[in-house]
C-alpha cells in the first residue's frame, strides 16, 4: 500500500480543452520591478489557474496544495482578479476536519485555506467550466464567480493541476495555440501517471513547458502521511497533508528568491528531491517548450514575498510516501485502527474498508476477465501491461480509448480512483486494434 525508507517507490484524471494560444515572441524578465512587455513597452498581465480535481475528506492533500499554490500567487503580488480557483470546498468545513475552516500543507505549518477565492466548488468544478474559463468564454459558464482567463498575446498563463490521474486523458493542448491570447504558459501537473498526458503529444513550438510529477507509466505520491515517522501530520489527522512533487516546487517557492531562480533550476530541485528524499517518489518530468526554462520564476507566479506558510519548510524530508491510488485504504485503515472499540464510527469504517478492498478485488477481476477473453489467457497478462517506447503518445486513436472506457463502464460500472490505473490497458487494446464488437462482447461477458 505504501512505501517507508526500504525498496523502490516509483502519479490527472483531467481532461483540458483549451482553446486559447501563445505567440512566438520571445520574453525577458529582468527583476521583479520590470513586468512581461511587448517591444511597445504595454505590460502584460499575469495569470493562475489553480485546480484540484478531487473531492472527499479522505483527497484532503489536493485542496491543500491548491490553496497553498493560492498563497504563493497572492503573496507574490498576482491579483485575485486573475488568479482562478477551483475546488471542491468540502474539506475545510467538513465534519471530519480536526480544525474547522483550516487547512495545513505541512505538519508545522499555518493555516493555506485563509482569502482563497470561491471561484468554482462543488458542482461548478466541472471540466466544461474549466474549458470555459482557460478558454477565455464567459458564455460557457454554468455557476461560480464567472471568472474566466481574459487574457491578451503579452500575457503569461500559470496553470496547477492537482487530482488522481489516468495515462493520457489529455490530447488536445495543442489546440491552444489558435487564438494568440497569451505569450507563454507553464503548467505545473500533480497526478498518477501524468507524464502519459504530455508524452509524444504536446508539440515543442506552441510556447508551453510543462512539468509533471511523474513519468508515463508511475504513480505519484502522498506525503505528510499518517505512520510516517518523521513528519506525520498532527496526530488528530487520519489523511495525508500534500504530494510529494506539489509539496516541493511550493517549499522551493516559499523559501526562494523568486527574481533569480529560474523554472530550469527550479524543476531540477524538485527532481533531485523528489528522488533523493529516504522514501524516494516518482520521476518529474518536463515536455513541451523548453527553450524559455531560463525564465526565472516571477514572470509566472510573481516574487518573493515573506511567507506566513514558509516558516516550517527548512528541513522537511518525510520518510513514507503513500501511492496516491491507495491513499483511501490508509485513511480507511487509520480511521479504523483509532475509532473506540463498539462504536458506531468503528463499525462504519470497519464497513467502507472492506467495501473498498471487494471493490479492488472487482476491478482487477473484471480487467483480467476482459483481457483474457480478447487476448487469451497465455497472452494477455504480458499485452495488457506494456509500455510503448518513450517519445510515443499512450495511444494512436483517442476517440477508440474514450469509447473503450465507455464501453467498460457501461457494462461494468464507473472508474474508481484505483481503478483508473487501468486506463493504460484500454489504451493498450485500442493499438491492438480490438475491433469495438469485441470490447463490447468482452465487457458484457465479464459484466453479465
Amino acid at each position: 500500500m505504501y512505501h517507508k525508507i526500504t525498496g523502490w517507490v516509483p502519479l490527472l484524471i483531467a481532461s483540458l480543452w483549451l482553446s486559447s494560444t501563445i505567440t512566438m515572441l520571445d520574453c525577458r524578465v529582468t527583476n521583479l520591478f520590470h513586468p512581461l512587455s511587448n517591444e511597445d513597452g504595454e505590460e502584460g498581465k499575469k495569470w493562475a489557474v489553480l485546480v484540484a480535481g478531487s473531492k472527499g475528506y479522505f483527497n484532503y492533500r489536493h485542496q491543500a496544495d491548491i490553496c497553498h499554490a493560492y498563497q504563493i500567487m497572492k503573496n507574490g503580488g498576482l491579483k485575485d482578479e486573475n488568479i482562478i480557483v477551483f475546488m471542491y470546498d468540502d474539506i475545510a468545513n467538513n465534519e471530519l476536519n480536526p480544525r474547522p475552516g483550516v487547512i495545513i500543507n505541512h505538519p508545522n505549518g499555518s493555516d493555506v485555506y485563509k482569502g482563497v477565492p470561491k471561484d468554482y466548488t462543488g458542482n461548478y468544478t466541472t471540466a466544461e467550466n474549466l474549458y470555459a474559463v482557460i478558454s477565455g468564454n464567459r458564455s460557457a459558464i454554468t455557476g461560480g464567480s464567472g471568472k474566466v482567463v481574459d487574457s491578451g498575446p503579452n500575457d503569461t498563463i500559470f496553470i496547477f493541476y492537482a487530482d488522481h490521474g489516468g495515462p493520457g486523458i489529455v490530447n488536445v493542448l495543442k489546440r491552444k495555440h489558435a487564438a494568440n491570447a497569451y505569450k507563454k504558459m507553464v503548467i505545473y501537473l500533480e497526478a498518477c501517471e501524468s507524464g502519459s498526458m504530455f508524452e509524444g503529444i504536446l508539440p515543442e513550438n506552441i510556447n508551453i513547458y510543462v512539468t509533471t510529477a511523474s513519468n508515463a507509466n508511475e504513480s505519484s505520491w502522498g506525503c505528510y502521511c499518517p505512520e510516517d515517522p518523521t513528519y506525520p501530520p498532527p496526530p488528530e489527522f487520519q489523511t495525508c497533508l500534500g504530494d510529494s512533487y506539489s509539496v516541493l516546487w511550493m517549499e522551493d517557492s516559499d523559501k526562494s528568491d523568486r527574481t533569480e531562480e529560474t523554472l530550469q533550476q527550479q524543476y531540477e530541485t524538485v527532481r533531485e528531491k523528489t528522488l533523493s528524499w529516504p522514501a524516494k517518489g516518482s520521476h518529474v518530468m518536463q515536455y513541451g517548450n523548453k527553450n524559455f526554462t531560463n525564465d526565472y520564476l516571477v514572470t509566472y507566479i510573481g516574487a518573493t514575498g515573506v511567507s506566513e506558510t514558509s516558516n516550517a519548510y527548512s528541513s522537511s524530508i518525510p520518510t513514507l510516501l503513500v501511492n496516491q491510488r491507495d491513499a483511501l485504504l490508509l485513511y480507511l485503515t487509520h480511521k479504523l485502527e483509532n475509532a473506540p472499540d463498539g462504536s458506531s464510527e468503528k463499525v462504519e469504517a470497519q464497513k467502507m474498508l472492506v467495501n473498498e478492498i471487494a471493490e479492488r478485488e472487482h476491478v482487477d477481476n473484471v480487467v483480467k476477465k476482459i483481457g483474457d477473453l480478447l487476448f487469451g489467457e497465455d497472452n494477455s497478462a504480458t499485452l495488457m501491461a506494456s509500455f510503448r517506447p518513450s517519445g510515443q503518445p499512450l495511444v494512436d486513436d483517442w476517440d477508440c480509448f474514450k469509447n473503450y472506457i465507455k464501453i467498460y463502464e457501461r457494462y461494468c460500472g464507473t472508474l474508481s480512483t484505483y481503478g483508473k490505473k487501468y486506463t493504460r490497458v484500454f489504451a493498450n487494446m485500442c493499438n491492438a486494434g480490438i475491433s469495438e464488437d469485441k470490447m463490447v462482447a468482452a465487457s458484457s461477458q465479464a459484466c453479465p
